[in-house]
């Protein structure tokens, strides 16, 4: 993995905020809840690195969805959490900004492999 592969650091920051919250959570939802934010977390890291590898942009762009289905799946955990009060809006409106971020990165990337 290239190091100024942007996409791919921001996903990480992501990781490391939500490893840590998750930690935060009652014991009985970090096991529940909690690993399957840290799952859909890490499920868009691999679609970042799969699209990163794919051979053509079909391939591409087909992971470049599936990472964008997953971003709003971790969205939906995440407001989960946010109801269930495991999550402060404060919280929820950083990491939901950082992920955001991520989205619009898929974006650009979706159309740059298409008009390529």
């Amino acid at each position: 993995m290239k190091p100024d592969f942007i996409i791919y650091t921001r996903m990480l920051e992501v990781h490391l905020w939500l490893f840590g919250k998750v930690a935060t959570f009652p014991k009985q939802q970090r096991f529940v809840l909690g690993q399957q934010i840290e799952n859909s977390s890490l499920n868009c890291t691999r679609y970042i690195i799969e699209a990163n590898n794919a051979r053509g942009a079909e391939a591409t762009i087909h992971r470049l969805r599936a990472l964008n289905v997953e971003l709003e799946v971790l969205r939906g955990l995440l407001r989960i959490a946010f109801e269930m009060k495991f999550l402060n809006a404060r919280s929820l409106g950083y990491i939901t900004k950082k992920i955001d971020e991520v989205g619009k990165m898929t974006g650009g990337w979706t159309k740059k492999v298409r008009n390529a």
